[in-house]
């Protein structure tokens, strides 16, 4: 794991300031690079996890001189790829993957990256026809953000940062990204809220020749699957990609551990690596569980049950109690305002799991692959729903269900058949991002004034392949909602600790495999069927079939107690106009949430991540 950056105009000291904000990332060892004619310059921070050695130290260039690499990543089949250049009379002086995936690029461009299996972000330097190739995951695991330059130029690197460092890029603040962040709590790809700054999006790959770029799409998931064998049939199909994603990414020179919920994605994550582990002979891998205060939220008894089954050395980690204060740290990691609370847990899990290993295989993206979200079943039963009579459903049953209280506490159950009465009769694309945003459109107006904004995640969904809704859904959140949410903070929090995350459960391999399979097949017999019958190959069903919390934080209790001054200082009118929003809807948003009518603590929190965003650019500026 790495930082990266680089630019076509690389002026003294530049590169070294890219490695200043990107230490986080690789502590272990930094380095730079610059061609001989002064065209480019690479700035790397290393993590070092295969190879630990000089041989892996980046930016790396060919014995030529010509090529040069700086990447951020892991390729899981390196080996395999090495035997096959090796085959083709290549030789190697390390035993890194960096030299591998140059050894690649330099025969085959880009076609090489259709042949990786793993995560990265990479840039890469032809000094034969003068062309840069930046590219990104097929997933989005590793991050990637560039800018054009006023000389028709461009920069880039692995975090809005460090780009930031770069003269002549345009940081003013962009509307439409700002209204996309208060609808998302995040900013989805290509934008970022600084005008010049854009997101390199999961699967794409951006050619930077004399002074033009060019950026196209080079994987990208289609859920569109016919077949339909027995469930049996299927997890035999899947298993074998279960372990090999699980397996693979436990290859490392460095201690590698596990974050362990009481869910079943990282159950069967933590129950294939025991299972690794004891065929080789190794130590138990180590677990990791986050415990609560707050009951509600703490899953340590079903974490240390799985842990004692699969025979993991489990530790209890239990959640700071100001995570609150972690703040400022989250705002300059992401760069940007990014609105989910879920994010501190992770910054505060990752420091202290540090303490013990240097790589952790998390479970996100199961319930993305295999339909784990409860919106996966609303969108099923809305088919159903719409048979009524259009007067009852708009009339009657919509206006009533506004009226439906719900928990303060942080339980969503009320709030959900809320939700699913008032948007089951839009038309898909928008009933899904009626239940997936946030602040819904006539809410962003009230805000930010100007005419009704659009739903970029229904805009999204309306791309997908396929016709039947649980595809459309599962499609959409794979190239949206988890590499804009969750892997961006895992990613973002995780390395200001020097922490490499792992994410079997999107290993492309696997994807490939499920999104052949028909929707009603993947929800069976409700959701994650597929997964769920999978881990029943490995543990005990009344384990598998047990509900699952979530991994948030208690961000309702925080704004009523910890945070509760903060809110009130921060979210008054002359702050909250200083944001380019309006008062008044601020105001009934606090009135509605300290009353208990509804729980806006998410849209509370988001905007006082947005006020701390705007004050470190002035600080900056």
């Amino acid at each position: 794991m790495c930082g990266i950056a680089g630019t076509t105009r690389p002026e003294p000291g530049l590169l070294d300031s890219f490695i200043a904000r990107l230490s986080h990332r690789g502590p272990d060892s930094s380095g730079t690079w610059t061609d001989e004619a002064g065209r480019v310059g690479f700035a790397h921070t290393r993590l070092a996890i295969i190879d630990l050695s000089e041989g892996g130290h980046q930016p790396m260039r060919s014995s030529c001189g010509r090529h040069a690499l700086t990447y951020n990543g892991e390729i899981y089949n390196y080996r395999a790829l090495r035997a096959e250049l090796e085959a083709k009379g290549e030789s190697f002086s390390s035993e890194s993957d960096t030299e591998v995936l140059l050894r690649l690029l330099m025969r085959d461009g880009e076609a090489a990256l259709s042949k990786l299996v793993g995560m990265f972000a990479l840039a890469y330097w032809n000094g034969e026809d003068e062309s840069l190739l930046l590219a990104r995951d097929r997933l989005g695991v590793k991050p990637l953000v560039h800018a054009a330059l006023p000389d028709g130029g461009i920069a880039f690197a692995s975090e809005i940062h460090a780009l930031r460092a770069q003269p002549g890029i345009d940081l003013a603040r962009d509307e439409a990204a700002l209204s996309a962040y208060l609808a998302c709590l995040y900013v989805p790809a290509p934008m970022t809220l600084h005008r010049g700054i854009r997101k390199l999006a999961p699967g794409t790959l951006l050619k930077w020749k004399a002074g033009k770029s060019e950026i196209c799409s080079w994987w990208r998931p289609a859920y569109n699957g016919t077949r339909a064998p027995s469930l049996d049939e299927a997890v035999e199909e899947l298993m074998p990609l279960i372990r090999a994603a699980v397996i693979d990414r436990m290859v490392a020179d460095v201690p590698v551990g596990c974050f362990l919920s009481g869910g079943v994605d990282s159950s069967v994550i933590a129950a294939v690596m025991a299972e690794e582990r004891r065929r080789s002979g190794a130590d138990p891998v180590r677990t990791f569980t986050m415990t609560f205060e707050e009951k509600a939220y703490d899953e340590r008894d079903a974490a240390a049950e799985i842990a004692r089954v699969v025979g993991s050395d489990h530790t209890e980690l239990a959640a700071s109690p100001s995570l609150a204060g972690m703040l400022d740290r989250m705002v300059t990691a992401f760069g940007e305002p990014f609105g989910n609370p879920t994010a501190l847990l992770i910054d505060d899990l990752s420091r202290k799991a540090r303490e013990h290993v240097t790589v952790a295989l998390i479970g996100d993206g199961g319930d993305e692959v295999f339909a784990g979200y409860p919106r996966y079943e609303g969108g099923l039963l809305a088919g159903r729903y719409r048979r009524l009579p259009g007067w009852l459903r708009n009339g009657i049953i919509a206006p009533a269900a506004n009226l439906i209280p719900e928990s303060a506490s942080g339980r969503h159950s009320l709030r959900r058949v809320r939700e699913f009465l008032t948007g089951a009769s839009l038309e898909d694309s928008e009933m899904y991002a009626a239940w997936v945003e946030y602040f819904g459109p006539a809410e962003r107006q009230a805000l930010v004034g100007g005419g009704m904004p659009s739903r970029p995640l229904a805009d999204i969904m309306r791309t997908a392949p396929s016709s039947d809704m649980l595809d459309r859904m599962q499609q959409t959140d794979l190239v949206s909602f988890l590499p804009g949410n969750l892997l961006f903070y895992g990613d973002a929090m995780s390395m200001q600790h020097a922490l490499e995350l792992r994410v079997p459960l999107i290993d492309h391999r696997l994807i490939e495999g499920v999104q052949t399979l028909s929707a009603g097949l993947r929800f069976q017999d409700g959701k994650k069927t597929l997964l769920r019958a999978a881990a029943k190959k490995l543990l005990p069903a009344e384990l598998v079939d047990r509900p699952k919390r979530g991994f948030n934080p208690p961000m309702g209790v925080w704004l009523r107690n910890g945070l509760r001054e903060r809110m009130e200082e921060r979210l008054q009118p002359g702050p909250v106009e200083a944001l380019g929003l309006a008062w008044e809807p601020v105001a009934r948003l606090k009135q509605e949430f300290l009353s208990g009518k509804r729980d806006h603590s998410l849209k509370l929190w988001s905007l006082l991540v947005l006020d701390r965003w705007q004050d470190l650019q002035r600080e900056a500026a």
